[in-house]
């Protein structure tokens, strides 16, 4: 499947990674829907050398299901399905939207250190950004922005604007293959060669894609040691 310089990559990236950013919780978003399709995935992603993952489902106001509650009781009844040598714990992916607020008031599935996956529409920010992120780090957590790469609306100045406002950037690895298209693919670049980013995932929702995503990641030299260390640094939202 991999070619040696393929094979060399994914020995640096992915050997001893974890990863912030997944939708293998079953039946509950868009991302897979049977623990069979789940547990096929993170074998793989062991084989890879995945040693850690967080599972982040969709939280949002199209689906109202997804409470805290309900996620942590699908979440322990899923992990004693998790392959030996695997570990997981659970997040969320956070949709801000007009629903965030109060959710946040109620309190968040959060990574370690309090950080907290957010995401926006892909065509338009929310009318209250700025006031939403500011008010999450009054509230005591740290926000992560998930694939900033990906919004259509965002330019340089405002990755840096997010950066300036405390929040760190997360991004896709797969980004980087095209995957997400042309314009995502330049961001990514981009903001790697700008070091904006803090910490990279996978984003996965299905084996097929994972599978085709992490065999073509080949990284350029000139943003190769930046993917590097921010794929390393998601170390330290576990600890």
């Amino acid at each position: 499947m991999f070619n040696p310089k393929k094979k060399e990559n994914r020995h640096v990236l992915f050997k001893g990674m974890t990863d912030i950013h997944t939708h293998l919780l079953p039946g509950v978003d868009d991302g897979v829907q049977t623990v069979e399709d789940s547990c096929r995935i993170l074998h793989f992603m062991r084989d890879m050398g995945v040693e850690r993952v967080y599972l982040t489902p969709h939280v949002m106001a199209d689906l109202p299901a997804n409470t805290v509650e309900a996620l942590r009781s699908k979440y322990e009844a899923f992990i004693a399905n998790r392959p030996e040598g695997m570990e997981l714990r659970l997040a969320a992916e956070y949709m801000l939207d007009g629903k965030f607020a109060s959710l946040a008031d109620d309190g968040l599935l959060v990574m370690s250190g309090r950080h907290v996956l957010v995401e926006t529409s892909y065509l338009s920010p929310p009318f209250s950004l700025k006031e939403m992120l500011y008010n999450l780090r009054i509230a005591g957590y740290q926000p992560v922005i998930a694939h900033p790469e990906r919004y259509l609306y965002m330019r340089g100045s405002d990755y840096r604007n997010l950066k300036d406002q405390g929040c760190k950037l997360q991004l896709n690895l797969f980004s980087l293959t095209g995957a997400y298209g042309a314009h995502a693919e330049r961001n990514a670049v981009y903001i790697l060669k700008e070091g904006l980013y803090d910490h990279a995932g996978s984003d996965v929702h299905q084996f097929e894609n994972y599978r085709e995503g992490a065999s073509s990641l080949s990284p350029a030299h000139s943003i190769a040691r930046e993917l590097e260390r921010i794929v390393a640094n998601n170390r330290t939202l576990w600890e």
